[in-house]
């Protein structure tokens, strides 16, 4: 991938990881009792989160070549730019690594600090990370998804200067 495929992917990665890291917080604190909330400040949690997700995702989108994968899944089903339907192909990978991989990671991390914290008797650490998948994963998952359908066409517009969508791989490379 160019030069202009990883920027967009990078941007891509702050973006969403700030949304979703901002969701992931206040899906955190809801349902929470006033002394609980009174030891999770509202702000404290949001700033750490939402560092936290970034540079996760960061690190994430320049392990993985979702950009790649998403041109290569609109490929395999014969969809190209600009269209909905490409937009909603390529969004497909930046979906599922964002959602499954950052999520899960940040989530076990909060998770464990939190069990770490917790007086004995505690539940199993991987019993409250699992219930917390459950309630996080399907909000994340439509809101990530959503948000990179959204978001792919005018950053690759802003990015390569063409509105629409990110173009073939050569394109992409000058």
């Amino acid at each position: 991938m160019g030069k202009k495929g990883k920027i967009i992917d990078i941007i891509m990665a702050v973006i969403m990881s700030l949304a979703i890291g901002a969701l992931a917080t206040f899906l955190a604190r809801r349902g929470k009792s006033y002394e609980e909330l009174q030891h999770m400040p509202l702000a404290g949690m949001l700033i750490k989160g939402l560092i936290e997700s970034v540079v996760l995702g960061v690190i994430v989108i320049l392990i993985f070549p979702i950009g790649k994968w998403g041109k290569a899944l609109a490929d395999k089903v014969k969809v190209h730019p600009p269209g909905i339907k490409f937009s909603l192909i390529n969004a497909i990978p930046y979906t599922l690594v964002n959602t499954t991989v950052v999520g899960g990671i940040l989530s076990f991390i909060n998770i464990m600090k939190a069990h770490g914290e917790m007086p004995d008797p505690k539940p199993p650490l991987i019993m409250m990370w699992l219930r917390s998948q459950a309630l996080m994963f399907p909000v994340t998952l439509i809101c990530s998804y959503i948000l990179a359908v959204i978001l792919a066409p005018v950053i690759v517009g802003l990015v390569i200067g063409r509105p629409g969508g990110p173009g073939r791989p050569e394109e992409t490379d000058k």
